[in-house]
């Protein structure tokens, strides 16, 4: 082999040894958090979801959207040709499945996660996102075999798109019903979890499809949209707590999340995209924005209900001492199933190319 040759196929091979050694990280964290407790984290009384529940939710989003956008192009073969489409579910089944393994993670062992799923208790609708998404993963790896025998077809895309739609609407609706979370409870939710689904979709079949990027910048439009509609209600809310809850989330506790959501998530995808840049790069900065959206949603919405027992004058005074910063543990598991999502991505994908 020349010098040029094992060059290239070095480099080949990077993202597949990095890809491991994050998921082996991901791994000896997740072993070192049962072992020690839920206290090795930066999880409280206060904060039961973090970082990782944040990045499940922009995992699925992403997933479960670029799944929908397969499914509907077994109707409308102008969206994806069938290689783009295998392309697109060897991205889609892998991330489910990743995201699947990071939200038991973060229940802390597998019991707790095994008990949800026997318990049955179809009036949970914790138990129902579990099985959702384990019905979406089901469905996800499924259509990918499909994919890859070349018997796809129209009743594979609507079970795609029914599976990708019912896991975002009930996740949607699991945050939408903690009525105690006003920040949360409301139809907004699930509004900006479809809109997150759409923009995560769009981000990643722009990058597979560039021709399709001006889907993408809908959909970073739909979400700025989103974000600007919470924001400007919140601000003009009829009560202090509402009021000082949205301050600490644009220039408080949470504004680090909240700008990195709206700049690296929105602004500067739209630049890259209408500019005519890298999709690529534009679709990875997308990702980004919607997991920081959904830190300071799911952050602000928890700290509000021990705030409204305590709540000091009209500026929120105390949202101010609420800063989070996740563990190295909690970065660790996180980056493990992104590694893990990759590293499976990078395997079916040369398993398509040789096949």
């Amino acid at each position: 082999m020349s010098t040029e040759a094992a060059r290239k196929a070095g480099a080949s091979r990077a993202p597949m040894i990095v890809a491991a050694v994050l998921a082996c990280a991901g791994i000896a964290a997740w072993i070192f958090q049962i072992t020690q407790g839920l206290q090795v984290t930066s999880l409280t009384q206060t904060y039961i979801w973090g970082l990782s529940v944040s990045v499940f939710y922009a995992m699925m989003a992403c997933a479960a959207g670029l799944m929908a956008l397969c499914g509907f192009s077994e109707f409308k073969p102008s969206v994806m040709s069938v290689d783009e489409r295998k392309l697109a579910m060897a991205a889609a089944a892998p991330t489910m499945l990743a995201a699947g393994v990071l939200i038991i993670m973060d229940l802390g062992n597998p019991g707790a996660f095994i008990n949800l799923i026997t318990s049955l208790n179809l009036t949970s609708f914790t138990v129902l996102d579990f099985w959702a998404v384990l019905l979406a993963v089901i469905v996800g790896v499924v259509y990918l075999a499909l994919l890859a025998r070349g018997s796809q077809g129209r009743a594979i895309g609507v079970v795609a798109m029914a599976a990708s739609v019912l896991v975002i609407v009930i996740e949607g609706i699991m945050m939408a019903n903690n009525t105690s979370h006003t920040l949360w409870a409301s139809g907004m939710s699930v509004a900006s979890f479809l809109v997150a689904a759409f923009t995560g979709g769009t981000a990643l079949l722009a990058a597979i499809a560039p021709r399709h990027k001006n889907l993408f910048v809908a959909g970073l439009i739909a979400m700025a949209a989103v974000i600007l509609a919470e924001t400007v209600t919140g601000l003009i809310s009829g009560t202090d707590l509402s009021r000082g809850l949205m301050a600490s989330i644009v220039a408080g506790a949470y504004a680090p999340y909240f700008w990195i959501s709206l700049i690296v998530g929105i602004v500067i995808p739209l630049l890259l995209a209408v500019g005519g840049k890298s999709l690529v790069a534009a679709a990875a900065c997308a990702v980004v924005g919607l997991a920081c959206e959904k830190l300071w949603f799911v952050l602000a919405g928890e700290a509000e209900v021990g705030l409204a027992f305590h709540h000091i004058g009209p500026e929120a005074e105390s949202f101010a001492t609420l800063l989070y910063v996740p563990s190295v543990v909690e970065v660790l598991m996180t980056l493990g199933c992104l590694g893990l999502a990759l590293l499976l991505f990078l395997i079916v994908r040369a398993a398509l190319r040789e096949g």
